[in-house]
């Protein structure tokens, strides 16, 4: 039922089929003494989870830490129906997530309106996680995996002020979410080389916040990135300075556009242009092309995100 697949050192992608679509979230499960797992997705993916885990033959009380990287619930929507089925398990979230995982009701409100009837279908019924359970790390903490095996946690702002990434120093890989944006699945296989974007939904997106957090993992000497959306890049060199790049373009779109009295549909309309000019040197691609209708809703909500900051700044 479940996709598995390995990616050595003990770590095991698992695709949650994330709104039913294929390759779109992935969650993380390394299989060392204490059992961590980076990412629940929304609740209709736990049972993809929940049956990996049985597959690898990993007891539900070996499952000692759920890493949430953020509390978008396409990241955490599912922790409180894990938390049911996983006892012995802590959740990691960061400081400011730490109240949407123990009371989930504001996050499904805001939600909501955005899905529509198709909220239910897409993210399922979202509970609570005991406050008791929820640990909030602090910057550079690590977790004990077992002996010689140990994540760092860091916090990353920029996408969302609440956004944490994982540093595993065993495969010298890091765990994402949405902090170097999103690495589209099929497009990287059309192309032969990863395809990714960066994510600026509302409401916490930051660009200067974003550059800094680059700049920072970059350092971390990574050659594995381990993508919530969607999978592992391996060529880690070129993954910085192209988010950054683009993070910066982005702004720089969202700027020019509403100081000319445009707004989030002219800015949208260039981002397209930008990622389809782009896609153009290796074929006929278009907006049409199924590999591309992936993006849609990504462009969408990052085009309303560069709104929202530059609405910000003004007020302030």
């Amino acid at each position: 039922m479940s996709a598995i697949l390995p990616l050595g050192c003990r770590i095991h992608q698992v695709d949650v089929r994330e709104q039913g679509k294929m390759e779109r979230t992935s969650c993380y499960i390394i299989d060392a003494e204490n059992v961590a797992i980076i990412e629940t997705g929304a609740s209709p993916g736990i049972v993809y989870l929940l049956d990996a885990l049985g597959s690898l033959g990993i007891a539900a009380q070996r499952v000692k830490y759920i890493i949430v990287t953020h509390v978008h619930l396409d990241h955490s929507g599912g922790a409180g129906q894990l938390a049911r089925e996983l006892p012995e398990s802590r959740f990691i979230v960061h400081p400011r997530g730490a109240r949407h995982l123990i009371d989930p009701s504001r996050l499904v409100a805001g939600a909501r309106p955005l899905y529509g009837e198709r909220f239910d279908e897409y993210y399922g019924e979202v509970l609570p996680v005991p406050a008791e359970r929820v640990h909030t790390p602090e910057d550079g903490e690590t977790l004990a995996l077992e002996e010689g095996r140990t994540l760092t946690i860091f916090h990353a702002p920029g996408h969302a002020r609440h956004h944490l990434v994982v540093n595993d120093p065993a495969s010298k890989g890091l765990f994402s979410g949405d902090a170097l944006g999103a690495r589209y699945q099929a497009l990287s296989r059309l192309i032969e080389r990863d395809y990714i974007l960066p994510l600026t939904p509302p409401s916490e997106f930051d660009p200067p916040a974003f550059v800094e957090t680059l700049d920072c993992l970059s350092k971390l000497g990574a050659e594995n990135i381990y993508f919530t959306h969607f999978g592992r890049a391996t060529d880690v060199e070129s993954v910085f300075p192209r988010v950054r790049e683009l993070v910066i373009t982005f702004a720089e779109i969202g700027r020019s556009i509403l100081d000319s009295g445009g707004g989030a549909g002219e800015i949208e309309a260039t981002l397209w242009d930008l990622v389809l000019g782009e896609l153009s040197q290796y074929g006929e691609i278009d907006r049409n092309h199924p590999f591309v209708k992936y993006l849609e809703s990504d462009m969408e909500l990052s085009s309303m995100g560069i709104v929202h900051y530059f609405q910000k700044m003004k007020k302030r």
